[in-house]
């Protein structure tokens, strides 16, 4: 009865509203059903619509669209938004073509979002599948991994155990390619450098062994090999020093393990060892000869690796300073014995090096022998120039020398046996090629050698030191000896100087400062001499005698 009613009154709401109309039949319109009046049913009687389906007590779902019972609307129904009301009232005014338009509009944004949604599900389940392919790639390479490892040190196990018996064997071959091998597998082996570093000491390899530590140390960096490199290197010179063969090569090898460090006492105290035995065994003929060149344009002596060793010392002591090495440097800087060569080459570098060492310590007689070196190369600086002009003949630049004040207080300064630390009287020689150190109570000093002591091969150039006065007036002289000539039969010798003497002008003699030159020749059947008086003046005179 209740649903009679209902279509009562729709029938009679839709001929009220063809009446209003002015009696003309609307046109006929295709009704567009939009999604939301799906969900919220069709249209009450009263022109309003349900918002949604709800059950009743029932159990069972109203019709949509249609009232309750009671006339009134759902509870549902009622709930749903002004907004959503607003957009049911204007598209049941739209036109038919406006109500196409929003439904397309509708459905393509349905479609955009399931679209859109549908895309996502996509990247999701593509970020699964990476994930997943990564983690499988992942463990795949852990067990490769662990599968290998385990594989690989199963292998240098064996390697070792067998260098280890070839070695107590002494077949000292076979354990090499079998250390060899181990280091190839795992180059991080410790065991393996030392047991490959035993059979090259085996087969007296030693420069081989050593390498072969320092890889191992740089490719470990474990204190170990570090060690291990040390003692090798001390054990060949603790025998070298039993073979009384010590030299500054035994030297190299203590300061190589000094700079690894891990055996810093022991290399120290062989250190002392063999400063022991190189130096005092010269000590015997009261001189060192190390840094000596026969032959002063050939660097053939030990001066340029003992510097070398010197300088590595000297920066061990500044990155881990101790008193043992600080007495070390200071022994091994001044060779404490009487009489030391040193080729003129070798000057200014050793006055360098000592005042290096004097930076770190300021022990006197490492003091004392660099300002010795320093007055000795100031020395030889001087007469560069001198032996330069009378190398090229032009000896006529003596005298300029001769009269220069520098020259004579030089002069005055041997007369006088007050010349510091140059040590020499009378006729003291200066060259370019060899010096010597005299230490002496204390006492360090320094000569030039002359040409009875060494082969002249760059010339000798003597300074008159000796106190000559005429009329009162101290004479001023200098010698030079050019080179010796290899197969010559004959020596020359020049001598310069500015004496207060006789001068012979218009037959009468009259004293004077003037310049004499003297040339003397030395043979087998003889001596023969020339003097040139009043040498470059308006009165020169030269006799033969």
């Amino acid at each position: 009865m209740g649903r009679d009613d209902a279509n009562l009154t729709a029938k009679h709401s839709k001929t009220a509203g063809k009446k209003s109309s002015g009696g003309k039949k609307p046109a006929p319109r295709k009704k567009t059903v939009s999604r939301q009046e799906a969900v919220s049913g069709r249209k009450g009687t009263d022109g309003k619509r349900s918002t949604s389906v709800r059950k009743t007590s029932g159990g069972k779902k109203p019709v949509p669209g249609k009232r309750m019972a009671d006339g009134k609307r759902s509870v549902s129904e009622k709930k749903v938004s002004g907004k959503k009301k607003a957009a049911g009232s204007v598209s049941a005014g739209m036109r038919p073509a406006e109500m196409k338009e929003g439904s397309s509009a509708q459905m393509s944004r349905r479609e955009e979002e399931r679209a859109r949604r549908r895309a996502e599900r996509e990247r999701k389940v593509r970020r699964q599948k990476i994930v997943m392919a990564v983690s499988s790639c992942i463990i795949l390479l852990s067990v490769i991994g662990i599968a290998v490892f385990c594989l690989s040190s199963a292998r240098v196990s064996f390697y070792l155990l067998k260098g280890s018996r070839a070695i107590a064997g002494e077949d000292y071959v076979k354990a090499q390619s079998a250390y060899e091998k181990a280091v190839e597998i795992d180059p991080a082996s410790v065991r393996a450098y030392c047991g490959l570093a035993d059979s090259y000491r085996g087969q007296q390899m030693f420069t081989e062994a050593e390498q072969l530590l320092i890889t191992g140390w740089q490719q470990t960096q474990d204190e170990t090999i570090l060690r291990y490199y040390g003692t090798v290197v001390l054990n060949q010179a603790v025998a070298e020093i039993n073979a009384h063969s010590c030299t500054l090569a035994t030297v190299d090898k203590c300061v190589r393990a000094l700079e690894q460090g891990g055996v810093d006492e022991e290399a120290l105290k062989l250190l002392g060892t063999c400063y022991e035995r190189l130096f005092p065994e010269a000590e015997e003929e009261d001189t060192c000869t190390l840094f000596y060149d026969e032959d002063a344009s050939q660097d053939t002596c030990s001066y340029i690796e003992y510097e070398g060793q010197l300088r590595r010392m000297l920066k061990v002591y500044k990155e881990r300073p101790s008193e043992e090495l600080k007495t070390l440097l200071q022994n091994y800087a001044v060779i404490d014995i009487p009489y030391v060569k040193i080729s003129v080459p070798h000057l200014e570098s050793y006055k360098t090096l000592l005042l290096e060492v004097c930076e770190v310590t300021d022990e006197a007689d490492v003091v004392e022998t660099q300002a010795c070196l320093a007055r000795a190369a100031e020395i030889a600086a001087y007469f560069s120039t001198a032996f330069d002009e009378f190398a090229a003949g032009n000896y006529a630049y003596a005298r300029d020398l001769i009269s220069e004040e520098a020259y004579q207080k030089i002069r005055d300064e041997f007369i006088e046996e007050n010349s510091g630390y140059w040590e020499g009287s009378v006729y003291i020689p200066v060259n370019k090629e060899q010096l010597v150190l005299h230490r002496e109570e204390g006492n360090v000093r320094f000569s030039f050698l002359g040409p009875e002591e060494y082969e002249n091969r760059q010339g000798i150039i003597k300074v008159l030191g000796m106190k000559q006065e005429d009329d009162g007036v101290q004479r001023s002289g200098i010698s030079y000896e050019p080179p010796k000539e290899e197969g010559a039969d004959s020596h020359t010798e020049y001598t310069m100087q500015y004496l207060y003497s006789n001068v012979k002008i218009d037959g009468k003699y009259v004293p004077q400062m003037n310049y004499r030159f003297d040339t003397k020749v030395t043979t087998a059947e003889g001596v023969t001499n020339n003097a040139i008086g009043d040498w470059g003046g308006e009165h020169e005179w030269e006799i033969d005698y």
